[in-house]
């Protein structure tokens, strides 16, 4: 049996039934989440540009635009609502430690193709949980089934794996047969490879980074869709000849823990931002930001600022070329950055990231005396970081986080994330279309048709 035939059964055979309490709660956590990163980028440059572009495009009225509340074709909503969960690089991740290398994705990027294409179709609220919590345990078996060989240390970008994970639930919710579900695969996964320079150590960024999945997820719906009309794709675009496994693997890809069962914690090891910064960084600010805090430290009184990461943070987010970054797309990659304006602000949020912000003499001042070396003991934290602050006054001040807040260890209760959710809402709207958001996630499995939600999710 080929594997897009494997995975199009186990797609379906993926009930609501079948989930438990903590995975149901789990997905209305990652929506909340989803909708505080979009919603907090609605006004971003590259958001308002993919959504010119989906706008004008027009189409049949089929799935919400964020913000706008403009209907478009589902595949062109989830691209528009897509590019903004990414900007702010606030979304959650699901990452494994390969020695020094990194190997993960971040599936909450997934989430604008399931409530598009739920929306065209009036899926319930208990159907679209049910795709979420799918596309977060595919996403785990896509991410683990790698750990000989990550996408990041060959060139690729962790999107080349979404184009099969959007195909298989998003199908799912268009009601495809088991056959059609193996050829969307194949359409998708054909045509999903993403080149890595979009996020890699050595590049300034650009506003391509913002779309790297949702371009993805864009084709594996428009996968979906064309199987349903009787297109054909490669069942074994996996594992046949010239095939996924074969050209970008190599032949290092453990094909066991794809096909294998349920994982019953995939959406419950999911990692959240408390800070809008590179995921990695996280443990490093947080211990910049305790002693800020603890000390009452002025920019003033800092001599020099010495960070120690895991080796894949500080060639990934320490390197020269993001050390005075001019960007949005830069500089929640640039440790350097970040941790000035940790020290500044005292936050590090979706406020920092202002031109004003970009551009300061004080900003790039406090930069020159930081100083990001790895540290291959922290190697199996992912996270964490060591903080190490000279005063002007003589002081050594040391802080080590190993899991910052939001980490599947020191998770955020659901009040934070409802917190961190309106603390970019009430930007845009008034307290009580926020608070009428949160309480439909809250109450999805409730909702007999998912567009009751979307329709909330228009307000400017």
């Amino acid at each position: 049996m080929a594997i897009g035939q494997e995975l199009a059964d186990y797609a379906l055979a993926f009930s609501f039934e079948n989930l438990s309490d903590r995975e149901v709660h789990a997905a209305k956590r990652v929506l909340i989440d989803m909708l505080a990163c979009a919603i907090g980028a609605y006004q971003s440059d590259s958001s308002k540009i993919v959504r010119a572009v989906v706008e004008e495009q027009g189409g049949v009225p089929e799935s919400t635009v964020i913000g706008s509340g403009t209907r478009v074709p589902c595949a062109n909503a989830a691209l528009a609502n897509g590019a903004m969960v990414r900007y702010l690089d606030y979304n959650d991740t699901y990452f494994k430690s390969a020695g020094k290398l990194r190997l993960g994705i971040h599936p909450n990027e997934l989430i604008p193709a399931a409530l598009a294409v739920g929306e065209r179709g009036h899926s319930s609220g208990e159907d679209v949980i049910t795709a979420i919590v799918l596309a977060y345990d595919l996403a785990a078996k896509f991410v683990d089934a790698s750990s000989a060989r990550p996408l990041e240390s060959i060139g690729w970008h962790y999107s080349t794996i979404a184009g099969f994970i959007v195909s298989l639930y998003t199908g799912k919710l268009l009601g495809l047969s088991r056959e059609q579900l193996a050829h969307a695969v194949g359409i998708a996964g054909v045509h999903s490879a993403t080149l890595g320079i979009i996020d890699a150590a050595g590049e300034a960024y650009n506003m391509t980074k913002n779309i790297g999945l949702p371009h993805v997820a864009h084709g594996g719906i428009t996968a979906a869709l064309l199987a349903q009309k009787g297109f054909t794709g490669p069942a074994r675009v996996i594992e046949g000849n010239k095939g996924f496994v074969h050209t970008i693997m190599s032949g290092r890809y453990d094909l066991d823990i794809l096909t294998a069962g349920k994982r019953p914690s995939a959406i419950l090891e999911t990692d959240q931002k408390k800070l809008a910064a590179e995921h990695t960084t996280q443990g490093a600010l947080n211990a910049v930001l305790q002693l800020v805090k603890e000390h009452d430290l002025r920019p003033e009184q800092i001599d020099r600022v010495k960070l120690e990461t895991t080796t894949r943070t500080a060639e990934h987010t320490g390197d020269v070329a993001k050390r005075y970054p001019d960007n949005k797309e830069t500089a929640d990659h640039s440790l350097y950055y970040l941790t000035a304006i940790a020290i500044i602000d005292r936050a590090v949020g979706p406020g920092q990231y202002t031109t004003d912000r970009l551009t300061s003499p004080r900003v790039r001042s406090l930069i020159d005396k930081v100083m990001v070396e790895a540290n291959p003991d922290l190697d199996d934290f992912i996270f964490a970081g060591i903080a190490y602050i000279s005063t002007t006054d003589g002081r050594e001040l040391q802080c080590r986080v190993e899991y910052p807040k939001g980490n599947s260890r020191n998770p955020m209760s659901d009040e934070e994330l409802i917190e961190k959710f309106q603390e970019v809402a009430l930007q845009l709207m008034n307290k009580e279309r926020a608070k009428q958001i949160t309480d439909s996630v809250f109450r999805l499995d409730k909702l007999s048709d998912i567009g009751s939600l979307m329709t909330t999710l228009s307000f400017v």
